[in-house]
């Protein structure tokens, strides 16, 4: 069939209702220039005479800048306690269509090596934050649409499958894609998450029927699903995320890309009609090296691995649902990383390093003077302060304060 979308000529932050932009909308509030000018208007008079030169000058105004672009990026997150699911079962649809072709070079080198990387390093984020999750990967070429992996918990399996299929050929079909997406998350548990994210570079899909009904169908199996552009924002895209209460942006460079796909690690809130529900786990005991016996997972004769503490039935990798009983597998450490999600470390307060009474020091890393830099960030809770590369440690990896830790072990 023929192609069924036609791109609008919009913006990124447009709605889908809106009338056409018109030039003033752009302009800057002195409007002399477009907005987006503002970031290279003059930028070689923010360069300052330093000890290493007009090429460290570079760095350090480049270090700057990514330090300011991820401060407002976290400062974006929502921090507040809030109920959100701990088990997310997701797809991962990604367009491998002409669109995605070698030819495409608006992202350097193309747009697959680098969807490739921000993918990969995407999915082992999204395992590392997220350990009692599935994850499963849908490419779209040639106007169909095919299942890589089913849902599974192992990031190299599914990295792999993705790189030995790249090739960008034909159309992509965005319908065949959430179809299949949708008749397998169906059947998950009611109390686990359904997510989809669809990277999308082309401008059209082509679909065997009407697209609208399908994202109808998405909405009424409360299916998330959010969209990723590479290209330019279509209508249809920008629909299915705001009906399924999904997310939409498209990638204005490669940065921005990691950007948004990172948006989607953290969990998103639960459903307030979603009844919260006990799930039964079990802790399996490892098996040694030496140990020779059958796997349930992969049928074959393996050593090491778990035994189910319900049927004794051996798997190789955790966490995973028993074939036997049902039973969720998981180990404790997995339960664990997944708890910081449910109670998230706030947001650190700016101050001056200069405004402090006392000689500015990192309260985690013990820099200070001239190793540290002119910012520092006090926690809300215990007013402890720190450098803003133990902030960013802090709430990206560790997720745990050590000033709020200390004060609650020692009992002040």
């Amino acid at each position: 069939s023929a192609p069924s979308i036609i791109p609008t000529p919009r913006t990124q932050d447009m709605s889908v209702g809106d009338d056409e932009p018109t030039r003033s909308q752009f302009l800057s509030e002195g409007g002399d220039g477009y907005t987006w000018e503002q970031d290279y208007d003059r930028s070689w008079e923010n360069l300052v005479n330093e000890e290493g030169g007009i090429a460290q000058a570079v760095e350090n105004a480049a270090r700057r800048a990514k330090r300011l672009r991820k401060e407002q990026q976290r400062q974006q997150k929502d921090t507040r306690a809030i109920r959100r699911g701990m088990h997310r079962h997701m797809f991962l649809v990604v367009d491998l269509s002409k669109g995605m072709a070698l030819t495409e070079v608006d992202l350097k080198p193309n747009r697959l090596a680098v969807t490739l990387n921000v993918v990969e390093s995407f999915i082992r984020e999204y395992f590392d934050q997220n350990p009692l999750s599935q994850l499963g990967i849908i490419v779209t070429r040639n106007s169909r649409a095919e299942k890589l992996t089913e849902l599974s918990g192992n990031p190299s399996r599914h990295v792999a499958a993705l790189r030995a299929a790249a090739a960008g050929e034909g159309e992509p079909s965005l319908q065949n894609a959430l179809e299949l997406a949708r008749a397998t998350l169906t059947h998950v548990p009611r109390y686990g998450s359904r997510e989809v994210i669809v990277v999308f570079a082309a401008l059209t899909t082509c679909d065997p029927g009407d697209i609208y009904t399908t994202i109808a169908g998405l909405k009424k199996d409360t299916i998330r699903a959010s969209v990723v552009g590479l290209a330019a924002e279509l209508r249809v895209c920008r629909a299915l995320s705001e009906q399924t209460s999904g997310t939409f942006g498209v990638a204005l460079s490669e940065e921005h890309f990691k950007e948004l796909m990172e948006n989607h690690i953290q969990p998103p809130p639960t459903p307030a009609k979603m009844e919260a529900s006990l799930v039964a786990m079990g802790f399996p005991s490892q098996l040694g090296a030496q140990v020779y016996a059958m796997c349930v997972c992969h049928k074959q004769l393996r050593y090491g691995g778990y035994t189910c503490p319900r049927c004794s039935s051996k798997f190789c990798e955790l966490p995973t649902d028993c074939r036997v009983c049902g039973l969720t597998l998981v180990s404790s450490p997995h339960l664990a990383r997944s708890y910081h999600h449910l109670f998230p470390v706030p947001n650190f307060e700016e101050i001056e390093a200069n405004m402090t009474p006392d000689q500015p020091q990192c309260y985690a890393c013990l820099a200070s003077g001239a190793s540290l830099s002119s910012l520092l960030f006090a926690c809300p809770r215990c007013h402890k302060h720190f450098c803003f590369e133990c902030d960013t440690y802090i709430h990206e990896s560790l997720h745990v304060c050590p000033g709020c830790e200390n004060q609650g072990a020692s009992g002040t």
